[in-house]
């Protein structure tokens, strides 16, 4: 019976433990709004330094589309139908971070821009330039797989790091198309 008991409560422990080890998983949609000059829309988030090009954490109150084209309309902007580019995935500095990073390319089709409460600032900027200022390195290197060989879906495995605040990149898995753009 002891041994039983024993046998029982090695059992719980070790599920219980391996649940509280489970990655906290998330669905991240990237917005690149290209103009007229095919420059990219960079901002920069208010009180901070970081610069980023527009997106959204998938939520259960919205669908694709229409978180993409209510986070244009916060930008005052409409867009293209958004063209999906890149399917990532992303670990973050945290063991336990997962996310799926989904980048959709949109042309501007009106509006008049405005910048959103959360925003600084907005540039538009050529693919060197947005490549450089963008302050996260994944974000960087995605933008340029993607705005350099358009013709396809991206696909590729990065891990984010950060040491003395200072982001960075590790390649997990190469970037590699995983279909033709034929639209």
């Amino acid at each position: 019976m002891r041994i039983l008991l024993l046998l029982l409560f090695t059992l719980t422990w070790t599920t219980s433990l391996y649940a509280q080890e489970a990655p906290k998983i998330s669905t991240f949609h990237r917005l690149l709004i290209v103009n007229d000059n095919n420059e990219v829309m960079a901002v920069k988030i208010k009180n901070s330094d970081r610069w980023v090009t527009p997106g959204w954490y998938q939520d259960d109150h919205s669908s694709i589309k229409t978180g993409l084209e209510t986070l244009a309309d916060t930008y005052g902007l409409s867009i293209t139908t958004p063209i999906l580019r890149g399917v990532f995935t992303l670990k973050g500095p945290k063991e336990n971070e997962l996310s799926t990073r989904l980048i959709y390319v949109v042309k501007i089709k009106g509006g008049k821009l405005k910048s959103p409460d959360s925003i600084g600032e907005i540039r538009w900027l050529n693919l060197q330039q947005v490549s450089d200022i963008i302050t996260f390195p994944h974000i960087s290197t995605q933008i340029r797989q993607i705005m350099l060989y358009p013709g396809q879906v991206w696909g590729g495995t990065q891990i984010m790091t950060q040491e003395s605040g200072i982001y960075g990149v590790k390649i997990v898995e190469d970037f590699y198309p995983i279909s033709l753009n034929t639209l």
